[in-house]
């Protein structure tokens, strides 16, 4: 994942702008991805022509996470380097000033959840499944990502899901505050357009205001880590466990 080819825009009514992640086959993630992802959402903070955003999958999956396969080769640099792009992205998205509508329909797993988690509105198919699955691939989180799913998520579904590492079925997800409506299979991304356009009628300098006092605290603690990320020193993330996990993973 070298372009942002695999980052696909359609404009739709009322300044709806839909972000269609398609980079095959599993939209996994790799720090250049993650860049151009928040440099994106960055970019379309300040274009008044977008007046709400609709994050959706071209794929059978949403997003698989980081690349393992990829993962499997990194040095100390390329760890330190995945984790500070984790935290610029999801910075990005997480603190995007305007409504963000996510619609899921397959699985989002490890990193691929962080998008959803990110949203505004989020809404899944009946078949989606989320999962967060950093243990099993022997790594703990980046400690911003954390904050994140304490914020969006239920405690019990935390802990849970955080410490077991197995994926949950839509209805757990809804119970566990990851989704905010299941929809039959294939229909959650005609429903997440109304939801895009209803939020696009809301007033953008109030909702800018909104959001952010909602979302503070979370976004603090994300900017504290990308300051960290400019260190000289690079930190590793992986133990001497982690890459025969990941082998484990992808089999």
């Amino acid at each position: 994942m070298s372009s942002k080819d695999w980052l696909n825009l359609t404009n739709h009514e009322r300044g709806v702008l839909q972000i269609e992640l398609n980079n095959a086959p599993v939209n996994g993630l790799n720090a250049i991805g993650l860049r151009e992802l928040g440099n994106l959402f960055n970019a379309i903070a300040s274009d008044q022509n977008v007046s709400s955003v609709l994050l959706t999958s071209g794929l059978k999956v949403f997003s698989a996470g980081l690349n393992l396969k990829e993962a499997q080769t990194y040095d100390i640099e390329a760890q330190s380097d995945i984790v500070d792009a984790f935290h610029q992205c999801f910075l990005e998205l997480y603190g995007f000033p305007k409504p963000l509508v996510c619609a899921v329909e397959g699985a989002a797993i490890a990193g691929g959840l962080f998008p959803i988690l990110c949203a505004d509105y989020r809404i899944a198919g009946e078949k989606a499944q989320f999962g967060l699955a950093e243990v099993r691939v022997g790594v703990g989180f980046p400690i911003g990502l954390v904050e994140i799913v304490r914020a969006e998520v239920t405690q019990k579904a935390m802990r849970l899901m955080m410490q077991n590492g197995q994926p949950i079925q839509v209805n757990a997800a809804e119970k566990a505050g990851i989704i905010d409506e299941r929809v039959a299979e294939n229909e959650a991304i005609n429903r997440a357009k109304k939801i895009a356009s209803e939020y696009a009628k809301l007033p953008p300098q109030a909702y800018k205001t909104v959001k952010h006092q909602v979302r503070s605290p979370v976004i603090t603690a994300l900017q504290k880590e990308v300051e960290k990320g400019v260190s000289v020193v690079p930190q590793a993330w992986f133990t001497d466990e982690t890459k025969q996990a990941m082998a484990k993973m992808i089999g």
